[in-house]
């Protein structure tokens, strides 16, 4: 009995223990229970959250660009494309190649997707093709859950509707190249179908454009396939601002018409605000080739063209102003006390330095010529004369405050300051001193004197407005700064203008066939001056047999044809600055073109009824096209 007692209270404290034991562990359990649910609920929850949802960004709409009048000149159009995620597929050639069932994948394009997928984390998506047709679009969504971790979507593309009219004011946009994403942040630029400005204002209005991610919050399955949207409204994508410019989109189409197919630019500037209303280049190209993906055969077509339509040659092609430079030259001799109106210089045809001959562009000579005269026949002989008077560094002051000389920032980040010589700028660049010959080249806008088609329009208005140095500008909205005063004396800018006058409204003036400007000559005076920029020189056996004129050479070895001029003539409102590439004389193509504008910017803003452009215009003898300085 003893020995049973003892084994009873045996059992008893061995079935206490476990029972303490059970006790104590179930109380950890429920300590660690109400841990994990109670106390880190939210944390536990976060991570459940993950599980099942993703973060994807979003990417904004990007601004509009619009001409002065609200017309759409670039917007967003809806963009078919398929992408693949990288950490969602197992073999990446057997998925391609499942793709290529649908839709062609030429080797290079498979490179650049694999490339992709090395340069980007595994769950970015990767870009496989853009700009798909509807039926291959629906034709991979169908076929889609056989494909894991390939993803088609609707985006945006952009969309230039003008056809190349406006390539060269707004540029294209494109993928952001490695040196765009270590420079910026911002974390649009790491999404494979993201594209920002490459050129033009695209570029140069970037920010303003690209607008700002969003983010969205979406509901995956077991496989990572989207199965529910949760928008979230403090997170949504902020589109980028729309950016209006001040150009006309009319008449910049006038100005392509006026071109045709001849190479060159062209600027129209107003005189009182320096808004630019027209900046063509030609020839232009589509700039939807190249944001939709352009072959490399046209894309090497393009770079080889003669012409050269890449070219922005409104603000980057550097000419020789040519005669249209005799302005500057005629004003720093009125500002010097070296010049005036009685005073006539005989002019032989040639004017001989040394042991050589700088010839005018007629053989027979002008006669006896006085300061205006010397500008509406573009007579050489006369700046010849300058030029033993005043010295190169005297025209350069009067060039740079007319504008010359100088580049202007106009939102597309491309421009060219040209050349306007200086003793000091031969002697630094060349080693050399300056020497009367320079001089006698650059005072009729040859030789070292550069220009664009932009600088003279902006010369042209600042003689036509006579007291405010304007400044070109084409983005609505930016900071003008105050335009100071030029400070020449009013009766020498007169008397300039006076003799641009005559160019062009009096018979013998070097552009008066071209004008006056149709039925509105009555009322409707213009201003403006003729220039040939010389591209070969003019051999002494040449001058000798005669002259070969421009039609009867290759084509780059022709002539520039330049003319600038303003309108009206007594209370100017437009200036125009044109360079025909290889065009011939000045008086030609050039002057045809800048007529053709000044009328239709005065149309369209409302100080002339519309009237046709007529041939009838009165005609007097001129000189041959191949003329140097004309």
């Amino acid at each position: 009995m003893i020995d049973q007692n003892n084994d009873n209270q045996t059992l008893s404290r061995r079935a206490l223990m476990l029972s303490g034991a059970g006790l104590g562990v179930f109380g950890l359990l429920s300590a660690r229970l109400y841990q994990l649910q109670v106390l880190r609920a939210d944390d536990y929850s976060t991570l459940s959250e993950n599980n099942r949802f993703n973060f994807n960004i979003v990417i904004p709409s990007r601004g509009k660009i619009l001409d002065r009048s609200g017309e759409v000149l670039a917007l967003n159009r809806q963009d078919y494309r398929v992408e693949l995620i990288a950490e969602q597929v197992k073999n990446i050639d057997f998925t391609l190649n499942k793709i290529a069932e649908v839709i062609d994948l030429s080797p290079p394009t498979r490179e650049r997707i694999k490339k992709d997928i090395r340069k980007h984390a595994k769950f970015v998506p990767v870009l496989v093709e853009d700009h798909l047709s509807w039926e291959d679009f629906s034709a991979l969504n169908i076929r889609a859950p056989e494909m894991p971790g390939v993803v088609p979507t609707v985006g945006e593309g952009r969309s230039y509707p003008n056809n190349g009219v406006f390539c060269h004011i707004l540029g294209e946009v494109g993928k952001a190249k490695p040196k765009d994403v270590e420079n910026d942040k911002d974390p649009l630029l790491r999404q494979p179908t993201f594209k920002i400005g490459q050129s033009g204002v695209e570029k140069g209005a970037e920010y303003r454009l690209r607008g700002k991610a969003g983010r969205l919050k979406v509901e995956v399955n077991a496989v990572g396939r989207i199965v529910r949207e949760w928008p979230e409204k403090e997170n949504q994508a902020k589109p980028g601002e729309d950016v209006w410019l001040t150009i006309d989109a009319p008449l910049q189409r006038f100005a392509v018409e006026q071109f045709g197919e001849d190479s060159g630019g062209t600027v129209v500037i107003d005189t009182q605000t320096g808004e630019i209303r027209t900046l063509l280049s030609m020839p232009i190209y589509d700039g939807n080739r190249l944001v939709s993906g352009i072959s490399r055969k046209e894309l090497a077509a393009l770079n080889a063209d003669p012409k050269t339509p890449f070219n922005n040659k409104a603000v980057r092609g550097n000419y020789p102003p040519a005669s249209t430079f005799k302005m500057c030259v005629m004003l720093a001799a009125l500002e010097a006390g070296k010049a005036n109106l009685t005073e006539r210089v005989i002019c032989t045809g040639h004017t001989q330095v040394g042991n050589k001959k700088f010839h005018c562009w007629t053989r027979r000579g002008h006669g006896p010529v006085n300061l205006q005269q010397s500008l509406q026949y573009s007579c050489d002989v006369y700046y010849y004369e300058m030029a033993h008077r005043i010295g190169i560094d005297a025209v350069h002051d009067v060039a740079i405050r007319l504008g010359l000389g100088q580049s202007y920032d106009l939102g597309i980040l491309t421009r060219s300051s040209g050349l306007i010589p200086t003793e000091a700028w031969k002697k630094e660049r060349q080693r050399d001193g300056w020497r009367r010959g320079d001089s006698l080249n650059a005072f009729i806008g040859q030789g070292y004197v550069l220009a664009t088609p932009l600088q003279l329009a902006v010369m042209t208005a600042r003689l036509a407005n006579g007291a405010k140095a304007i400044t070109p500008h084409m983005i609505i909205g930016e900071n003008v700064p105050e335009f100071g005063s030029m400070n020449f004396d009013k009766a020498h800018l007169d008397i300039v203008r006076e003799a641009m006058r005559q160019v062009c409204m009096v018979p013998g003036g070097t552009a008066y066939r071209d004008f006056p400007l149709g039925p509105m000559a009555r009322t409707i005076q213009m201003a403006g001056k003729t220039g040939t920029g010389q591209v070969t020189g003019i051999s002494a056996s040449e001058r000798a047999s005669g002259v070969i004129r421009n039609q009867d050479k290759e084509w780059r070895f022709r002539d520039h044809s330049i003319f600038v001029g303003y309108a009206p003539f007594d209370r100017p409102r437009f200036a125009v600055g044109t360079i025909v590439e290889h065009g011939g004389s000045g008086s030609g193509r050039a002057a045809d073109i800048t007529r053709a504008l000044l009328q239709k910017a005065l149309e369209r803003d409302g100080l002339i009824e519309p009237v046709p452009l007529t041939e009838d215009q009165p005609v007097t003898p001129q000189s041959p096209s191949s003329d140097s300085s004309l």
